[in-house]
């Protein structure tokens, strides 16, 4: 199992106001998490913090804290269901080890922590330059503790910081086939960049080439979650996909594809063929530190606003909406919209990207009802499936670059939500980037992790179909090979 934290700016914010002091001392304070449990990593959310009060502590060159502080932490942890954290600064910049005070310290805590919460402890080092380290403290056998390090510390919200541990997940070589990608924001940022995790969700004609996009900007953790398959009405429009293609899972035909391009020698691909609304899918996406929203339904949609902000992790989200004249003899119009969503923006609902009642429809099933889909008006989204290569690029194009931005964020500029009006040409940026007071995604959900993402999860009707589908394709491609086989050996003896 691996291991991550992450949080808000603003929670981060109030870590370094009060950990860096201008005196140059040591300082400490507790915060508290909720888990996010991913198929091979576990997320520590940090959703509240609580600093300590007069005489709560001890600043004396280093720091120590004071039995009633202990006492308030984990009695309010215990009171809200939630685990803690230990968090201390060092006067010096970069990652942060571990003194022989330090691992004395989180061991004394842990079984302390374990005992009240029933979670691991997560030890936090802060270093002036903000420079995150982290790690839990895992109960292996009766008052045994071991500490386990975070791969990765991620700061969320109008731009996405990430600390690594060097030691787990190492800084990469790049050759002569990244050096004009690598001149144009250095190695610090490539090497930001290319230890990302990165999810896809739904690999059609827009998630097809972000992936290839991201390919060769120096991912090297990608994983790739939809349950269809690929069929003739597809060709048109998946990048790089052909005839013999037909039948396979959309994510195993990209995943060699990107294999077999030999770019990345470490290159590693999860491909998931589930619905993010399975567990399967589910599991896969809260492993990300990033995930891409390439779906054109509700229900995901609206799973993916949900996961964003209890697990702080953004969803770079893009649509299509375009409509031909009536007597088909012209395109009528046709927009695209690209935004990232996630706590401190605004989340999909807000947007208007989709509405609840039509996620709830679509999570009734009666979408998966052919005489209930015969009853639905011709411009409902379940009857609407007009796109072209041309505007699935751009699109991809958009997502990109709002990736990009939200790593770069050159000049310290961030943008939100941009359309496109084919047209006019235009793009419009005048969209609002903070959701409602009263919205129940991003004030009701925020840094609630497992507790929320349980819920989300449902049995998917057009997934099981799709894989039923596939596996039949399979049983038949074997058939025709055996009688293939059968019809060759018998014209043989014959032939003497």
């Amino acid at each position: 199992m691996k291991y991550s934290i992450t949080m808000t700016e603003n929670v981060n914010r109030i870590f370094f106001e009060h950990l860096i002091r201008e005196d140059g001392q040591e300082d400490l304070c507790f915060a508290f998490y909720k888990l996010s449990s991913g198929k091979s990593r576990k997320t520590g959310v940090i959703n509240e913090v609580i600093l300590p009060e007069f005489g709560d502590r001890n600043v004396h060159g280093n720091v120590s804290f004071n039995s009633v502080y202990f006492d308030k932490v984990t009695s309010y942890a215990l009171a809200n269901n939630l685990g803690v954290c230990f968090i201390h600064s060092h006067p010096y910049p970069g990652w942060q080890g571990m003194s022989f005070d330090d691992i004395e310290a989180e061991k004394m805590l842990a079984p302390r922590v374990k005992a009240v919460t029933g979670l691991p402890l997560i030890g936090m080092t802060l270093g002036t330059d903000n420079y995150w380290s982290a790690r839990f403290w895992i109960k292996e056998a009766p008052n045994t503790y071991e500490r386990y390090w975070c791969e990765s510390v991620r700061v969320v919200g109008k731009s996405l910081k990430t600390y690594f541990c060097d030691d787990i997940l190492p800084k990469s070589n790049f050759g002569e086939e990244f050096k004009r990608t690598i001149s144009s924001w250095g190695d610090l940022k490539q090497h930001e960049i290319t230890r990302l995790k990165i999810g896809i969700v739904g690999l059609g004609s827009v998630g097809s080439i972000v992936a290839e996009a991201l390919l060769r900007t120096g991912i090297k953790n990608l994983t790739f979650i939809d349950f269809d398959v690929v069929e003739l009405k597809n060709l048109d429009r998946l990048l790089a996909v052909n005839r013999v293609d037909v039948g396979k899972f959309k994510v195993d035909v990209l995943k060699e594809r990107l294999l077999n391009t030999e770019l990345i020698s470490d290159l590693s691909i999860n491909a998931v063929p589930f619905s993010i609304t399975e567990k399967e899918g589910q599991d896969a996406a809260l492993d990300c530190d990033i995930l891409f929203s390439c779906v054109d339904m509700p229900l995901p949609r609206y799973t993916l606003d949900c996961l964003s902000f209890a697990n702080l992790i953004p969803v770079i989200d893009g649509g299509i909406d375009t409509n031909p004249k009536e007597d088909l003899s012209n395109i009528d119009q046709a927009r695209w919209k690209a935004h990232t969503i996630g706590p401190e923006r605004i989340c999909m609902q807000c947007l208007g990207q989709y509405k609840p009642e039509d996620a709830a429809l679509e999570m009734s099933g009666e979408l998966d009802n052919p005489n209930y889909i015969k009853g639905l008006p011709k411009n409902h989204f379940i009857n609407r499936g007009e796109n072209v290569f041309g505007f699935s690029l751009s699109l991809a194009g958009m997502e990109i670059q709002q990736f990009l931005s939200l790593i770069l964020k050159p000049r310290g500029i961030y943008y939100g939500p941009k359309e496109m009006d084919f047209n006019t040409g235009n793009i419009d940026f005048e969209f609002d980037n903070e959701c409602r007071n009263d919205c129940g995604i991003s004030q009701g959900l925020l840094g609630r992790a497992d507790e929320i993402n349980k819920s989300l999860i449902i049995n998917h009707l057009a997934a099981e179909n799709s894989r039923i589908k596939h596996e039949n394709s399979l049983v038949n491609k074997n058939n025709k090979g055996f009688y293939a086989f059968l019809k060759e050996s018998i014209n043989s003896l014959f032939s003497f």
